[in-house]
């Protein structure tokens, strides 16, 4: 596996609790330069793994290179959820999210479009169908059997450099998760937190670390995937 020189990226995760979210926009507004780079939206993903869930367990373990897989979609602040999943005209993108140690990229391999409202597990079926045919042109996803495991949604802000597009920072509010076995509403996950994420080129580590050394939180390891199948009972996390 290589990664992409052209979406490489590293990327830093820092969790802000509530009481401290005043400290965080301060710090955006007034000691850094970054600025609002896109409108808030709904980020919507059902993630895809393997019946004895290798994806999970790669991750857990810390190994060097690892996949995630999944179909992505986005929506607006007030839509509803399950609505919006079932809705005509909605555009779910397969992405694989890769990863060798700190680096990664995300690849984009296919899509598939609905012209019409379905039910619950008909849309789930299909989706999973079309991601089995387009993995089939992939010579390592091709083996896979890959089954639905688990709904992750939250609200996202997006923020970039005035000067380096290339170093983002984002910012997750109200991650929940459901199954994706059954029809059900979201449950809050992050209860009394949020989620940033510092994304930024490799090459610009050296500028990240002068630029970052009075953020006011620490850095942690965090996956949505892997809290929301734990919050579902089929891992350990």
């Amino acid at each position: 596996m290589k990664l992409s020189e052209d979406s490489i990226r590293q990327e830093i995760k820092y969790k802000v609790f509530f009481i401290d979210e005043p400290k965080l926009y301060d710090w955006l507004y007034r000691h850094s330069f970054f600025q609002e780079s896109y409108c808030p939206r709904m980020v919507n993903s059902l993630y895809f793994d393997t019946s004895n869930y290798d994806f999970a367990s790669s991750n857990m373990s810390g190994e060097s290179k690892r996949i995630k897989v999944r179909a992505r979609w986005y929506s607006e602040l007030d839509e509803d959820f399950l609505d919006g999943f079932l809705s005509d005209s909605k555009v779910f993108n397969f992405e694989v999210k890769r990863k060798i140690n700190s680096l990664s990229d995300k690849v984009n391999i296919g899509e598939i479009k609905f012209d019409k409202k379905d039910d619950f597990s008909y849309r789930v079926e299909t989706i999973q169908n079309e991601l089995s045919s387009v993995c089939d042109k992939y010579l390592t996803l091709s083996s896979l059997k890959l089954l639905s495991t688990v709904f992750t949604n939250y609200e996202r802000e997006y923020y970039e450099l005035n000067s380096d597009s290339k170093i983002r920072i984002t910012i997750d509010k109200n991650i929940s998760y459901c199954n994706s076995k059954v029809p059900s509403d979201l449950m809050l996950m992050a209860k009394d937190f949020i989620i940033v994420e510092l994304k930024f080129h490799p090459e610009l580590r050296n500028k990240v670390n002068k630029l970052m050394k009075d953020f006011p939180f620490r850095q942690v390891r965090s996956s949505k995937f892997l809290s929301s199948l734990a919050q579902i009972q089929r891992v350990s996390y």
